[in-house]
């Protein structure tokens, strides 16, 4: 009585059989069976047919957030997107949110969204130089759902956690989280060291990862008085912003001169005192004095100065943060 063939152990001969063929032909490497069990495990077509497995699978439970929720309603990034609340880093979100009212497409290029993994793409500038393109050397920083959520749960600057039920605008938290992760040596313990670098920072830092230039930088000069100053300030960045460029201004503590308070002079700018504000207008008033209309990412500008209001935007003569000590930099970014 003969025994029973069952069909594994043909599969079984028929593999063996195989593989020495295989190995005499090409070698170790066993090219002709691997082929076989490929087309098994991806399908007879290949990747992309019918039954076949994709190497990269999308995410088990759908995303939170998706390139849906990048944008508000206008479907680019605007100023109003920011809103800083416990991290110290005005001079990244206010930098961010003057680089997407004036050159939205810096924001919408950077960033790209991977629909199988759930995760954002934010392309950057680090602040080492590349000589094979002349210029800072760019990297690609991938951030997770849960990047994003920590990055909400930190109170960081966008309008997200602060409007529950709501996913977007959802962008700045998506660049906040990329510029932390830039600085950060170990994703893999948590982001306390990237985000504790990006605050009290410059704003030409932030301007430098997200453009690839910090831009000018323009600062008091003090060999002219305050009224021609302003003059020149004026010049430089009403030609910037005609031209759409981002600006920022930043401030300082105020040290008004001895005599001030004796003549009447302002002792106070009304504005928040180490603080960095997107530029939204300068211009000059029918009295033919400089004045500069900026938003505060706070969303409100509660300072105690006598210039306060719940209102984002403050309007300030920019002769006074002279006269005062208080104007540190404009922060000029490029187109």
């Amino acid at each position: 009585m003969t025994t029973p063939v069952s069909l594994s152990n043909v599969a079984d001969a028929f593999l063996n059989l195989l593989e020495l063929t295989d190995a005499k032909k090409f070698g170790a490497g066993g090219s002709l069976v691997e082929s076989l069990l490929s087309a098994f495990t991806t399908g007879a077509n290949g990747p992309g047919s019918a039954g076949a497995t994709s190497a990269t699978t999308a995410p088990a439970t759908p995303p939170r957030f998706d390139a849906s929720d990048l944008y508000g309603a206008s479907g680019r990034p605007r100023e109003a997107d920011i809103k800083q609340d416990n991290l110290s880093d005005c001079g990244v979100v206010s930098t961010l949110g003057a680089v997407g009212e004036r050159t939205p497409d810096r924001i919408k290029n950077a960033i790209s969204y991977d629909a199988s993994t759930g995760t954002f793409e934010v392309k950057l500038y680090k602040n080492e130089w590349d000589w094979d393109t002349m210029g800072y050397k760019q990297v690609t920083i991938k951030v997770t759902q849960q990047d994003i959520l920590d990055n909400l749960t930190r109170g960081g600057g966008s309008t997200v956690d602060n409007n529950p039920g709501t996913d977007r605008p959802i962008w700045p938290a998506v660049m906040e989280t990329a510029l932390a992760k830039m600085k950060d040596s170990n994703w893999s313990d948590g982001l306390a060291e990237g985000y504790g670098a990006i605050q009290w920072t410059w704003p030409k830092e932030t301007m430098r990862a997200v453009t690839g230039t910090q831009g000018d930088v323009l600062e008091p000069m003090q060999m002219f008085d305050t009224k021609t100053q302003a003059e020149l300030l004026y010049m430089q960045v009403s030609g910037a912003m005609n031209d759409k460029r981002p600006v920022t201004l930043t401030t300082k503590t105020e040290t008004p001169d001895f005599w001030a308070d004796v003549v009447g002079k302002p002792t106070q700018d009304g504005l928040v005192d180490r603080h960095v504000y997107m530029v939204d207008r300068i211009y000059k008033n029918s009295s033919g004095e400089v004045m500069v209309e900026l938003r505060n990412p706070w969303g409100n500008n509660m300072v105690g100065e006598g210039n306060d209001t719940m209102n984002a935007t403050v309007t300030v003569k920019l002769e006074t943060l002279l006269e005062t000590g208080g104007f540190q930099q404009f922060n000029v970014g490029p187109r």
